[in-house]
């Protein structure tokens, strides 16, 4: 089996590093797309007397919920 040179590890390890900051970045990015979504659920007002067992039963149907 021929040894690899180090242009060759190198390489490899320029992918392995590259791979790693796109997952990184992509976590980063699904985590603020997580924080915003529940920043945004807690500016909603919360009216209990309103949300009565209809609507939620409204909502499950429209969600395709059984």
């Amino acid at each position: 089996m021929r040894t690899r040179t180090r242009e060759v590890v190198r390489m490899l390890a320029a992918f392995r590093h590259s791979a790693h900051c796109r997952r990184l970045r992509a976590a980063a990015a699904a985590q603020a797309a997580r924080d915003l979504a529940n920043e945004e659920a807690d500016d909603e007002p919360q009216d209990d007397d309103e949300f009565t067992a209809t609507s939620a039963a409204e909502a499950r149907s429209r969600s395709g919920m059984h």
